[in-house]
């Protein structure tokens, strides 16, 4: 049985997490230093998810606490919020290839918008490349609307903006 776990992103996990981000979003990923610089801004928050079986024994047995749940486990995936005042933004998202098809992107988005109704947000954006069908699913499926458009934004693509009313 595998179960996954949202925790927030420890600071010795980013270069795993940038090195992830190269492998799926290519001349567009974050760099480890802007992972570094986003961690250090104040309104943010990193979070990542990670699977682990019922009988995984691999995690350090004298860590404790949130840090030794936070990176005990494999990488599933993990998204960036910032929040000020009533906006709150989905920097990026992102699932790995392996984590795919499991639901883990729901639940970090979930996740995201939870932490943004808590810092009392009432509108979440976000942005995604048109191309990116199964985001553009899971943002409707959510309810996030679209609102406009960046022409040739992504390389070859237009970004799509959308925006998610969390109060009225």
């Amino acid at each position: 049985m595998t179960s996954t776990t949202i925790a927030e992103l420890p600071w010795w996990d980013l270069a795993e997490v940038a090195d992830h981000d190269a492998a799926i979003f290519g001349p567009t990923a974050w760099t480890l230093g802007y992972y570094w610089s986003v961690k250090a801004q104040n309104g943010t928050i990193m979070l990542a998810a990670r699977t682990a079986s019922a009988d995984d024994s691999d995690a350090d047995s004298t860590a404790s606490g949130e840090d030794a749940t936070a990176s005990a486990g494999e990488l599933a995936g993990w998204i960036v919020m910032s929040g000020a005042g009533a906006e709150a933004d989905v920097m990026t998202i992102a699932t790995t290839e392996a984590a795919r098809g499991q639901g883990i992107g729901r639940a970090l988005l979930q996740a995201g918008i939870d932490w943004a109704k808590d810092r009392g947000a009432e509108v979440v954006h976000l942005e995604v490349d048109e191309r990116n069908t199964a985001a553009l699913e899971m943002y409707a499926a959510f309810g996030f609307e679209e609102w406009g458009r960046r022409p040739d934004y992504y390389p070859g693509a237009a970004g799509i903006l959308m925006r998610l009313r969390i109060r009225t």
